[in-house]
């Protein structure tokens, strides 16, 4: 988890603009909750806990995860990507943010709440 070297052009009005650092996390993903939650930690190393009412018929839970991640870490969901693991419960997540410091508080409440 953390940040990595990658960083992407994003693209604003047909031009690119500043590069912004790529972070990634672990997921560990649960489709079908009845209740939708972010936080707490599963395994080690930790995989952050997304749980989202969507199934994961047609992709609509890995939506919803990369919409429930954009929104805790305060992007836009056009700057989350599910990098691996589509089709499982564990997920490498890249998330595109400009502070990596801010993005790694974060994920650390993130993953120090939640009752697993």
């Amino acid at each position: 988890m953390g940040s990595t070297a990658r960083e992407r052009r994003i693209q604003r009005n047909g031009f690119y603009h500043d590069r912004v650092p790529e972070f990634t996390i672990t997921v560990r993903a649960k489709p079908g909750a009845s209740r939708p939650r972010i936080g707490g930690a599963h395994g080690d190393p930790p995989e952050l806990i997304v749980a989202v009412r969507e199934t994961a018929a047609s992709g609509r839970a890995n939506a919803a995860i990369e919409t429930a991640i954009a929104t805790e870490f305060g992007i836009p969901p056009s700057m989350v990507d599910i990098r691996a693991g589509h089709a499982g419960r564990q997920k490498t997540v890249a998330l595109y943010v400009p502070d990596g410091a801010a993005a790694q508080a974060t994920l650390d409440r993130l993953l120090a709440s939640g009752d697993d």
